[in-house]
């Protein structure tokens, strides 16, 4: 990998004009690729806040980004383990799991100041709604349709393909931060119709239980014709409820979305020719559920396959695919194993 020391080529006026603080709430894996890309610019200083553990990793190792062919490193990084300095941010960009931010939002409300713009990065539905039913600022939706890994201590890589999807606004910082990204490698879709991208990024999140399930690295699980025919019918449920509620979901793959379940299915010598760019991923990468199971956490399956069951009982429409992968995520989160057979799974689930 290259080296990338340049900066980007934004005019004068739109630098002096948007000198700020960013704050990077929940810096895992996703906050710190986003904070570090954004570091490299001079007209922005980034602060991390997250556990002590990941900021003494970044102490030692320094925070090394790699977009592609560039590798951006800075050697120094502004990290806190309490929101207080919160205060000191003019923008504010928020990644922790859906699952922390009843816990997180309150933090946000007694450390933030009521102007400053939040960007939401969360996976699942109606997360904006959250923030807004409990805070005042402005609240921007963002989503991240890609994963990110980290192959070494302190370095994070983006490990498949996929644009970030940036709120398009009016809001000067924002549209500075949306070109930083671009300026620094990382691809960028300014988006007017954030329901339509959450409901098509919640189709291709509703492999993330599946991984964590399958215990498999994502390449080798999705080129495993049982759990990509267990996929299938999931995303099939989920379409049905998009249709019943009157949406459209964004397409983020290179077929339609009304096609992915049929790719799916297709036998895996046929998927792996047609699925090559779905199929583009580090051989090591795994769901962010798969981490979360491994370390014992609460997982985000409510806001995903359990999003689906959700949304399906408003609109009566069956979901009973997505419903048994719910329950089979909950019994991992307590510490149960599973027979993870992908034959036997396609069996216990779809009854064949």
């Amino acid at each position: 990998m290259s080296q990338s020391s340049a900066t980007p080529e934004l005019e004068k006026t739109d630098r002096a004009a948007v000198h700020c603080t960013v704050g990077i709430v929940g810096a895992g894996a996703i906050g710190c690729f986003l904070g570090g890309i954004l570091a490299q610019d001079k007209q922005l200083e980034v602060q991390f806040f997250g556990r002590e553990a990941m900021g003494t990793e970044l102490a030692a190792h320094g925070l090394s980004v790699a977009v592609g062919p560039l590798t951006h490193r800075q050697s120094h990084v502004a990290f806190y383990t309490s929101q207080a300095t919160l205060l000191q941010c003019d923008v504010v960009l928020v990644t922790v799991k859906a699952t922390a931010l009843a816990q997180l939002i309150p933090q946000l409300k007694k450390h933030l100041r009521a102007d400053v713009p939040i960007v939401a990065l969360q996976n699942g539905i109606g997360v904006a709604e959250v923030f807004a039913a409990q805070l005042n600022n402005p609240i921007f939706r963002a989503i991240v349709p890609f994963n990110v890994v980290k192959p070494s201590p302190g370095v994070f890589s983006k490990a498949s393909g996929g644009d970030l999807l940036w709120p398009q606004t009016g809001n000067r910082r924002l549209q500075y931060l949306s070109r930083v990204f671009s300026s620094f490698g990382l691809p960028v879709q300014d988006v007017a119709d954030m329901q339509s991208a959450e409901y098509g990024k919640l189709l291709l999140n509703l492999n993330n239980a599946l991984n964590a399930i399958s215990d498999l690295p994502l390449r080798q699980q999705l080129l495993d014709h049982h759990f990509r025919r267990i996929l299938a019918q999931a995303m099939n449920e989920w379409l049905d409820v998009c249709r019943a509620a009157g949406i459209k979901p964004r397409r983020f793959a290179a077929v339609p979305v009304n096609w992915l379940p049929h790719l799916l299915r297709l036998p895996t010598t046929l998927f792996r020719l047609i699925a090559r760019r779905m199929l583009a991923i580090e051989p090591f990468a795994r769901s962010s559920m798969w981490d979360d199971v491994q370390a014992g956490r609460r997982t985000e399956i409510m806001y995903l396959n359990g999003a689906v069951v959700n949304a399906g009982i408003i609109h009566a429409v069956p979901t009973p695919v997505n419903a048994a992968i719910v329950e089979l995520i909950i019994h991992l989160e307590q510490g149960d194993s599973l027979n993870s057979d992908p034959a036997a799974l396609y069996q216990q689930l779809l009854g064949v």
